[in-house]
C-alpha cells in the first residue's frame, strides 16, 4: 500500500471461521475516547498479542493497537476480523483499505459511525466504528481535513488460541436464585418470561470475564430502548461479532463491560449482555432491579438496552429478529409493568427530563441519533406489544 495523505437454555454459536463481506460503514459508540492505550492484557510490549485468558472451547479475543502514525500502513501478526476506529469530526469521516486478505486487497472504503451508545457523561463528539477486516494482515486509514483520527485497533475474535476444557468440578453448582414470586411470570401467548426465551449466556458467546471490571449498580426498570449495532446483516458468526463489541466497549472504550443488556441476531437468538450476577435472570438482580449499562448516554439508569445485530438503515430486521425483539420486549414490559402506549416522563440522575411517547422507544428519541435505523418501526412494535394477551 502507498501512504495516504492527510439462565437457561444455552446454545454455543461458535463457528470455525468468519468470512465477512466488506461493508462501507459499521458500528460506533460515543464515549470519550482515550489515546492509543499502552500495552495491555491483549497487546504485549512489542505490539503483538500477549498470552491472554479466555473461555474453554472459544477462541481468545486478541487486539493489536496501531503503532506510530495512525495513517501509516499497520501490519498485524494475526489475521484481523475487525478494525475499531475512533475519531472526532463528521459521521462519515475516515476511510480504510485492507491488504493480506484471503480475497485480495480492497480499495478505499468509507467508514460511517453508528449507534452512539455511552455512559452518563456529556457527549464530546467522539465517534467509533467497528469495521469488518475479513482476515486482513494489514490496513491503512485515511481521512480528509476536519477529521481528527484518535485510535485504530485491530481485533481478532476467531483465529486465536482455544483454551483447553477444564476438568468438570464434582461440586454441585451454586443455585441461580429466581426473582421473587411477585415478579415471576409464566410462559404465555405474549412470549413468556426471560427464562422462556433461551437467552444465550455470556459464557456461551465467549465473554472474557477477566475484562468485565465494571462496578454493578442496579435500579428499578423504567424504560426499554432499542438500538442497532450497525454491523453486518446476515452475519455468519454473531457470537464473534458480539465478542468484538465487548472488546470495543469493555476494553477500548474503558467501560468495563458491553454496553447493552441484550442483543438479538438475525436468526432470532437472544444473547445476554451486561453482567448482572447469578442471583436473578439476565440483566437483573434478585430484587428484580436492572443493572445499569452504557447504551443511552445520560439516560442509562433503569433503562434496558436491546441491540439488534445488523444495519437497519440498509435492511429491515429479519422476521426472526423482529419476532424475538417482540417476545423480549413483551417479557421485559410484563416483568416491570411498563405500558408500551403510555407516555413516559424520565428524570435522569443529572436532573434532565425526557418526555417520551412510551416506555418502549428507539435510541433516537433519547439523544440525537438515527439509531436504531430507518427500517425498524418502533411505533409498530409498541402496537404489537399492546395487542398481546395480558398475563
Amino acid at each position: 500500500m502507498s501512504p495516504q495523505p492527510a439462565h437457561p437454555a444455552r446454545r454455543s454459536l461458535l463457528g470455525a471461521g468468519l468470512a465477512l463481506p466488506l461493508l462501507p460503514a459499521l458500528t460506533g459508540c460515543g464515549q470519550p475516547a482515550r489515546p492509543t492505550p499502552p500495552p495491555s492484557a491483549t497487546t504485549g510490549p512489542t505490539g503483538r498479542p500477549a498470552p491472554p485468558t479466555g473461555r474453554p472451547g472459544i477462541p481468545v479475543t486478541r487486539s493489536v493497537a496501531a503503532r506510530g502514525e495512525l495513517t501509516a500502513v499497520q501490519r498485524s501478526p494475526v489475521p484481523l476480523v475487525f478494525v475499531a476506529l475512533s475519531w472526532r469530526g463528521p459521521e462519515r469521516g475516515p476511510r480504510i483499505r485492507f491488504d493480506g486478505r484471503p480475497d485480495g486487497t480492497s480499495g478505499w472504503l468509507p467508514v460511517r459511525a453508528g449507534c452512539p451508545c455511552g455512559g452518563d457523561t456529556a457527549p464530546d463528539g467522539v465517534r467509533h466504528a467497528l469495521v469488518p477486516a475479513g482476515g486482513a494482515r494489514s490496513y491503512q486509514v485515511g481521512h480528509p481535513p476536519g477529521v481528527d483520527l484518535l485510535t485504530a485497533v485491530g481485533v481478532d475474535t476467531v483465529h486465536g488460541p482455544v483454551p483447553a476444557p477444564t476438568a468438570p468440578s464434582t461440586a454441585p453448582p451454586p443455585p441461580r436464585r429466581a426473582a421473587p414470586d411477585a415478579f415471576r411470570r409464566p410462559a404465555g401467548p405474549s412470549g413468556g418470561d426471560l427464562d422462556a426465551l433461551g437467552v444465550i449466556t455470556r459464557a456461551d458467546w465467549g465473554a472474557d470475564e477477566t475484562k468485565a471490571v465494571a462496578t454493578r449498580v442496579f435500579a428499578p426498570a423504567r424504560a426499554v430502548t432499542v438500538h442497532h449495532t450497525v454491523t453486518a446483516n446476515r452475519d455468519p458468526d454473531p457470537a464473534a461479532t458480539i465478542r468484538a463489541i465487548f472488546e470495543l466497549h469493555a476494553v477500548r472504550n474503558g467501560w468495563g463491560d458491553i454496553g447493552y443488556h441484550f442483543l438479538v441476531d438475525g436468526e432470532g437468538r437472544v444473547y445476554e449482555g451486561r453482567a448482572s450476577g447469578d442471583d436473578g435472570p439476565p440483566g437483573h438482580n434478585s430484587a428484580n432491579e436492572v443493572v445499569t449499562a452504557f447504551h443511552t448516554g445520560g439516560f442509562n439508569t433503569g433503562n434496558i438496552g436491546v441491540a439488534l445485530l445488523g444495519d437497519l438503515d440498509k435492511a429491515p430486521p429479519t422476521p426472526a429478529a423482529r419476532r424475538a425483539l417482540t417476545r423480549l420486549a413483551a417479557a421485559l414490559t410484563d416483568r416491570h409493568a411498563l405500558d408500551p402506549l403510555r407516555p413516559l416522563a424520565y428524570t435522569a440522575s443529572s436532573g434532565r427530563v425526557r418526555r417520551l411517547p412510551s416506555a418502549v422507544n428507539g435510541h433516537g428519541l433519547w439523544t440525537p441519533t438515527a439509531c436504531p435505523g430507518a427500517r425498524l418501526d418502533i411505533p409498530a412494535l409498541r402496537r404489537d406489544l399492546a395487542r398481546l394477551p395480558a398475563r
